[in-house]
């Protein structure tokens, strides 16, 4: 019986000592860790911006398989959100503030504590980005400085998880990095072309892809702008690019930026009109990011062309299927024909 006080005694002392300790705990933390990834400072960015991607690196759901997670209405931006349950207890977090390619400020509470301050910094490095993840608090609540306490202060107590969840998302990244600049090409399809309309702008220039994407980026735009405004609905034009010219040995080409049209519509100022061909042609589909496999897409053809006796005429024209923004970067489809004598 003594031996069991004395037990409980002691105990009683543990407990007493480890909460005055824990009291002596400042109730204030900062602390940051940093990794450089070898990937664009977009990319890095879009991918922590994006709190779907969360659960794919977070280090929290590799050490708790009860967390289930609810997205909010938005969960990209200011305003992104989500709430998760666990054995732990509940919690959420919401997106305060984005500067794009930056910063990233969020507010991350669990239960009816007081939130903490959750920040992403962004710095383009040589070789990559530099990532760093900082988390603060003023008013930690008592069972998280015990916590800490226990296991040697703050830093030690979020610093290796820190670590943990900055090593999965450069995995993360990565990943989607090479998924981003894949492609692939369908097989040849012949086809029997019927005549359709074409509007666009015409470009003349050396064969340079950064001045021919500059290219697209500005008078494409514009094209859609022209027909939205004379009344023409999504579907009833495609994006589209006619090449009349592409001279490898001069180093020249000639092409117009616009619309294939299902829908009647006069070409507008500094616009022409072309009226694709009709007769024999084959086309290929290319999927994967603009600039990706393109060249690997047009050698397939020639390729085809040269095997089954066919002569290329002018003019090539690529339509572009899907919305970039609304589909993954190797789902990007572009259809390439050509017609044939």
């Amino acid at each position: 019986m003594k031996i069991f006080k004395k037990l409980l005694l002691f105990l009683v002392v543990v407990v007493v000592a480890a909460i005055i300790y824990a009291s002596f705990q400042p109730a204030d933390y900062d602390v940051s860790r940093s990794k450089i990834i070898k990937a664009p400072v977009s990319s890095v960015f879009n991918t922590v911006n994006d709190l779907k991607t969360w659960e794919k690196w977070g280090p929290w759901h590799d050490e708790d398989s009860t967390i289930v997670v609810t997205y909010g209405d938005k969960t990209v931006g200011v305003g992104a959100s989500d709430s998760w349950t666990s054995k732990d207890g509940p919690g959420n977090m919401k997106t305060v503030k984005v500067v794009p390619n930056k910063l990233i400020t969020q507010k991350m509470q669990f239960d009816d504590y007081e939130p903490s301050d959750i920040i992403w910094h962004f710095e383009e490095v040589e070789g990559g980005t530099k990532l760093t993840w900082q988390m603060k608090e003023t008013q930690a609540p008592f069972m998280f400085k015990a916590l800490a306490a226990f296991m040697g202060g703050w830093d030690k107590f979020f610093g290796g998880m820190m670590e943990t969840g900055l090593g999965n998302l450069d995995k993360v990244v990565l990943e989607e990095e090479a998924l981003a600049n894949s492609f692939r090409v369908s097989d040849i399809k012949s086809q029997n072309f019927t005549t359709q309309k074409f509007i666009g702008y015409k470009v003349q220039m050396k064969i340079n892809h950064e001045e021919m994407t500059k290219a697209f980026q500005e008078k494409m735009p514009l094209a859609g702008m022209y027909a939205m405004k004379s009344g023409l609905k999504y579907g009833e034009f495609t994006p589209a690019a006619v090449y009349t010219k592409y001279d490898e040995e001069t180093q020249e080409t000639e092409f117009y930026i616009g619309l294939i049209l299902k829908k009647e519509l006069k070409a507008g100022e500094g616009m022409t009109a072309i009226n694709l061909p009709e007769g024999k042609g084959v086309m290929v589909s290319k999927f994967g990011n603009y600039g990706n496999g393109d060249e690997e897409a047009h050698i397939k053809i020639a390729k085809y062309l040269t095997t089954n006796k066919l002569e290329q005429r002018w003019p090539i024209w690529e339509t572009y299927v899907n919305d970039p923004t609304m589909v993954k970067p190797q789902d990007i489809q572009t259809d390439i024909f050509y017609a044939v004598k």
